[in-house]
């Protein structure tokens, strides 16, 4: 994927019905990514796994189109995990 140079991108997430994993792997440029209250600086080779339950906000604070991949993996949550 690529992502425009200058853009930010903010999604609201909350509790699912599954529990959905993300990994974003940086393949050129820089992205800037707040997932919570917790901020990451993104480069070529780096890699952030998350799941999907709080809000995120991804950024490219550069002048020049970051591209990287994006890989999900859902698992259905069991009784333990919704309440744990």
């Amino acid at each position: 994927m690529v992502f425009p140079a200058g853009k930010r991108v903010a999604y609201e997430t909350a509790a699912r019905e599954a529990d959905i994993h993300q990994q974003v792997w940086m393949i050129e440029g820089v992205m800037e990514m707040t997932v919570g209250d917790t901020h990451w600086r993104l480069e070529a080779g780096d890699c952030l796994s998350m799941r999907l339950d709080r809000p995120i906000v991804y950024k490219n604070p550069t002048r020049k189109p970051a591209r990287y991949v994006v890989a999900l993996a859902t698992l259905p949550l069991t009784p333990a995990r919704r309440n744990g």
